[in-house]
């Protein structure tokens, strides 16, 4: 039996605001150097390896036959790779600090002797994630980057000189720029290791480029983060009145109300973008059983309480709407079952 006549009564919860840490694997790319005569071209597979990685050393010549010469690769100043046509070379990447050469030597069908080398080093940079969306108080967990909220991405680069000694962050020059090449210039510079940014009005993926590198351009690195807006989210938990919130398990499915003849229930905004007082920016609209109770709209907490003597479910929703930010909207429920049990002596639910 489905009953509509359940009793509501609201009950105030304080919210605190607290910052989000988020630390992702980064995808970091590579850092090298081309140098030789105009008749080859030395380039690499990546510009700014990290330690360890691959890189495809490619040589190229508009001058003559590249495939018909023969090839000669030395890395780091021995003989790897000799051969007809051999135009690629794997390495990988050294140590933060060192630098390796790869030299080759051409000699073409004719006798024709040309040389090339190229440099690369390596380095890396790990970032930081903050975002400004709502998270419950002692709350350990993360949240994604929430629609029209606030990001901070925080550079934490790996570069280190001939003796291996890390450069000081601050003192290292970046340059934070979207994809499609917007560079943001008032954010790059001198030991501006952070950038912020604010959602579009349009939610959409993009990824944000930061390059550090040293004054005299000697050291370098990039990485490429994936910025992907999501929607806010809302999870109900049990509000036991010695306890609080048991924010160890939600309340999802179906609540069972027994003979405490009430339940507290908070309902946690993740990802919303309000201070304590929701209603100059979020419509909270609860309903029971698809009717509306606009006496709750400024409540994050409600208290429900099943009508005396009888048995039977309801259906719990809640819808959450920003008001400035339009699109920050999210909604849940669950069902409530309770069983026919007579009234218990208890004191009425009040506001806190």
């Amino acid at each position: 039996m489905k009953l509509s006549g359940f009793v509501i009564y609201s009950v105030a919860f304080v919210i605190f605001l607290t910052p989000f840490f988020l630390l992702p694997s980064d995808l970091v790319h590579a850092q090298s150097m081309p140098s030789g005569t105009s008749a080859l071209t030395l380039s690499a597979s990546s510009n700014n390896p990290v330690p360890g990685q691959t890189v495809t050393i490619t040589l190229a010549s508009y001058s003559f036959n590249i495939d018909s010469a023969t090839i000669i690769w030395s890395f780091d100043g021995n003989q790897v790779q000799k051969g007809i046509g051999l135009t690629t070379l794997d390495v990988k990447a050294p140590s933060l600090g060192i630098k390796k050469t790869i030299d080759v030597n051409v000699i073409t069908t004719n006798g024709q002797h040309y040389n090339s080398s190229i440099v690369i080093g390596s380095g890396s940079i790990d970032t930081i994630i903050e975002t400004d969306g709502y998270t419950p108080p002692f709350f350990n967990g993360k949240i994604p980057f929430v629609v029209q909220n606030t990001v901070k991405i925080i550079a934490l680069p790996h570069l280190s000189n001939t003796s291996g000694k890390e450069y000081d962050p601050t003192s290292l020059i970046y340059q934070w720029k979207k994809d499609d090449g917007t560079v943001f210039q008032d954010q790059s510079g001198y030991g501006k290791q952070s950038l912020s940014l604010t959602g579009d009005i349009i939610p959409r993926p993009y990824n944000i480029i930061v390059t550090a590198s040293t004054r005299d351009g000697s050291a370098q690195g990039q990485s490429l983060i994936q910025v992907s807006p999501t929607s806010p989210s809302i999870t109900f938990y049990n509000n036991d009145p010695l306890y609080g919130p048991y924010f160890n398990r939600a309340t999802t499915g179906t609540l069972h109300i027994g003979s405490q003849k009430e339940a507290k229930i908070f309902a946690s905004l993740f990802g919303f973008n309000f201070s304590n007082d929701i209603s100059k920016v979020l419509t909270l609209d609860w309903m029971i059983n698809g009717s509306s109770h606009p006496e709750l709209a400024n409540n994050s907490s409600i208290v429900l309480r099943s009508p005396d003597g009888v048995a039977g479910t309801a259906n719990v929703e809640l819808n959450a709407q920003g008001i400035d930010n339009i699109l920050q909207g999210g909604d849940a429920s669950f069902n409530v079952n309770f069983d026919a049990v007579s009234s218990v002596s208890s004191s009425t639910p009040v506001t806190l």
